[in-house]
């Protein structure tokens, strides 16, 4: 199976054909190797805990990083 990469706005598209059954939606963080081959590897959503730890994190720096942003 070869498919053709198009450009669609800024972006350059290549389509997954629907043989490989890859839900919608699905999350990937795309690569390129050395040889230009690009790699798709899937990625896991982050659950509720983790979004709070976020949150949190960014909360508790969020006065450093306003105080840094106007250096």
């Amino acid at each position: 199976m070869v498919v053709k990469s198009r450009k669609v706005g800024n972006a350059t598209v290549v389509t997954i054909p629907s043989s490989l059954n890859v839900p919608e939606n699905t999350l990937f963080s795309p690569s390129m190797d050395e040889n230009g081959n690009i790699i798709l590897k899937r990625v896991r959503p982050l659950d509720e805990k983790e979004n709070d730890n976020i949150e949190k994190f960014m909360d508790r720096f969020k006065p450093l990083m306003n105080k840094l942003k106007d250096k």
